[in-house]
């Protein structure tokens, strides 16, 4: 049996629920205190919010109809269209 140190099970554990640490102060963050890889809208924070989800993961699924129906349409398809060019300048533009 071999012994496994307390600090290595909890990072272990810690890495498992998505939970990362600070490099030199060791504060814990959660996915939301994460940097953002672009800027978000208070829109785009609230609909990653109410629906738990990531918004460059659901965002570029389907046409615009289908991202608005999965979002009840309270996101209209032009607004979708500027998040999706957003994200897109992003990650082209090498910040993702």
């Amino acid at each position: 049996m071999t012994r496994t140190s307390l600090a290595k099970l909890r990072r272990e554990i810690l890495k498992r629920k998505g939970i990362a640490t600070e490099p030199k102060t060791k504060r814990l963050l959660t996915q939301a205190e994460l940097p953002d890889l672009y800027p978000k809208t208070s829109k785009m924070r609230y609909i990653e919010l109410k629906y738990k989800i990531h918004l460059e993961d659901v965002i570029f699924l389907g046409s615009l109809t289908d991202v608005c129906g999965y979002f009840r349409w309270e996101v209209d398809r032009s607004t979708i269209s500027r998040w999706r060019k957003h994200i897109e300048e992003a990650f082209y533009g090498g910040k993702l």
